[in-house]
């Protein structure tokens, strides 16, 4: 989307009608191999570290290493707002399609503070939170994982797993707390394992649908790494290949590339991303597609199922598996995000803002 069905959009929803947009498919036809860049901006702290970027519509979101977290907007030069107060210090943010979740604390108090801020009000310069889950009392440790797909939030109280829905501010699921069990959720699914004698245990429970399943795997290393990918159990765990068990017929297909040093999971669709010490790399989807990297320490955003990698070198973007040479000088890349409306790809490095088309 331009800028020009940007302004369109706001404009008939400022009017209360309805306005329609087609978002292509994602391509981005660099030529030659080349990247094509934008525009570069300061970054409103330029002595900070940014560890998170991401955008919707004309906005566009950091939150640094100091817990800080600002708003650019491109129709006024990428002016910064800052949004966090001088006494809180934020821990995570999650941009959902009409609002920015903010997961922080402030000094006085002893739990964490969970609120929403409205894409629409941000726009107006309206800076308005709405807390939710406010009569829960949770810290860091009580928050198991927070999953930008599905806009859920999975935390552990004292008697159960809780699964929360960010958009609703409502309970979804609750489940009894074991402690010789281990958790996960993915996919509308609670994960659970157990290690026995000589073998763990794998547990799928579906609540919506009704599903119940239980798979043995014949190690006892620690799972790093567990979800449901387009039909698929992935499971990682240490010293071992990445494997996957297909949930229809239960066979179980290894990926024997060595050690998994890094596994990054896609926050549009279900999908992920892993990176072997072989220097190859693959995208775990409805297919398995195989590619190659050169080094070893890569940061990972995606933008509408498509995979962006950046080395932290500043040499190379893998989007989609496909390897790009990035054109200009960067000492070294902080962190990467992506705007899903504008397709536009932020990489940072200290003090600035590189923008590409």
């Amino acid at each position: 989307m331009n800028n020009n069905q940007i302004s369109a959009f706001l404009l008939s929803r400022e009017l209360g009608e309805s306005y329609h947009f087609d978002i292509p498919e994602v391509k981005k036809d660099w030529s030659q191999g080349k990247i094509l860049k934008k525009t570069t901006i300061p970054t409103f702290h330029p002595n900070s570290t940014l560890i998170w970027i991401s955008g919707k519509l004309n906005l566009m979101f950091t939150l640094d290493n100091q817990g800080r977290v600002i708003f650019y907007d491109i129709f006024r030069d990428h002016k910064g707002t800052i949004l966090t107060e001088p006494s809180e210090h934020a821990y995570k943010c999650v941009l959902l399609d009409t609002d920015l979740i903010v997961i922080s604390k402030f000094q006085s108090q002893n739990s964490l503070s969970i609120y929403k801020l409205s894409l629409s009000d941000l726009q107006t310069d309206k800076i308005n939170r709405f807390p939710i889950l406010e009569n829960l009392k949770i810290s860091l440790s009580n928050i198991k994982e927070i999953n930008e797909k599905s806009g859920i939030i999975a935390l552990y109280t004292q008697t159960n797993l809780q699964i929360w829905s960010l958009q609703e501010n409502t309970l979804l699921y609750a489940f009894p707390n074991n402690n010789e069990l281990s958790f996960a959720y993915s996919s509308n699914t609670l994960i659970y394992w157990q290690k026995h004698a000589s073998s763990t245990a794998i547990g799928l429970i579906s609540p919506g649908a009704q599903i119940c399943k239980q798979y043995t795997i014949g190690s006892l290393n620690d799972i790093n790494v567990v979800e449901i990918i387009q039909g698929k159990l992935v499971i990682s765990m240490n010293g071992c290949h990445l494997q996957y068990i297909d949930l229809a017929s239960s066979q179980t297909v290894y990926i024997k590339k060595g050690a998994l040093l890094q596994y990054y999971q896609l926050s549009s669709q279900e999908a992920s991303v892993g990176i072997f010490a072989n220097g190859s790399g693959v995208i775990i989807d409805k297919e398995v597609k195989e590619f190659s990297v050169k080094y070893n320490d890569y940061v990972f955003a995606d933008l509408l199922g498509k995979s962006i990698l950046c080395s932290t070198s500043g040499k190379e973007l893998i989007f989609d598996g496909k390897t790009y040479d990035i054109g200009f000088a960067i000492k070294k890349v902080q962190t990467i995000g992506c705007n899903s409306d504008t397709h536009d790809i932020y990489i940072t490095e200290k003090g600035r803002i590189h923008i590409l088309e």
